[in-house]
């Protein structure tokens, strides 16, 4: 990626926003769900007893419809920092959002947010994994990302400078796709390979 393209493009709430937004609607949920999974995520890794941030809870005898709506009430207001700056989204509270993301929009939304600054992010495995695997779809998902970012801007803007960095991020996530299926690729080729040698040696 040329540095020209590294300049944020989005506030730190605005990539997190857009991430929930496409996790729902893959989802098909309402944003009362999708705030639920977040509160969810948030007291089941134990973030509560370093934040000590209070949700309202699913317990017996409270309706269910309305903890759901009042938590999803208070994170629309720290989502929007489109109609003001103030009463955002806590910074603590930023990996606990993250955290409920499926991996590739986590992936996605934290390397949009660190990129700007020269960083970069990748999967941490708790067991050994094939380093290139990691490696790619860290970049799959990174390129990805941007090619839609990218793309959906044309429909906003339609402009000589928007379509040319449309035609750069596609560009470069048809690149990241391909380096990633040459990698499946030849990982069935090796399987392939092992298993005619296992069937010789076993007969």
């Amino acid at each position: 990626m040329n540095g020209l393209w590294n300049r944020p493009r989005k506030t730190v709430v605005g990539v997190l926003r857009d991430a929930l937004q496409t996790w729902r609607q893959r989802e098909h949920w309402t944003m009362d769900t999708a705030s639920d999974e977040i509160v969810k995520s948030y007291y089941n890794t134990g973030f509560d007893g370093v934040w000590l941030v209070e949700f309202q809870q699913h317990v017996p005898g409270k309706d269910a419809v309305r903890v759901m709506r009042t938590n999803n009430e208070r994170f629309a207001r720290w989502m929007d920092d489109q109609t003001k700056d103030s009463t955002l989204l806590p910074i603590n509270l930023l990996p606990a959002v993250l955290q409920a993301l499926p991996m590739d929009l986590r992936l996605q939304a934290a390397s949009e947010i660190l990129r700007p600054i020269g960083l970069d992010v990748s999967i941490l495995h708790t067991v050994p994994v094939d380093a290139a695997v990691s490696s790619l779809m860290v970049a799959l998902a990174k390129e990805t990302g941007e090619g839609v970012t990218a793309f959906a801007r044309v429909a906003d803007r339609m402009t000589a400078d928007t379509l040319q960095s449309a035609k750069i991020e596609l560009e470069e996530s048809i690149a990241a796709q391909r380096d990633a299926l040459d990698h499946v690729n030849a990982m069935l080729a090796g399987s392939d390979q092992r298993c005619k040698e296992n069937s010789r040696s076993g007969g």
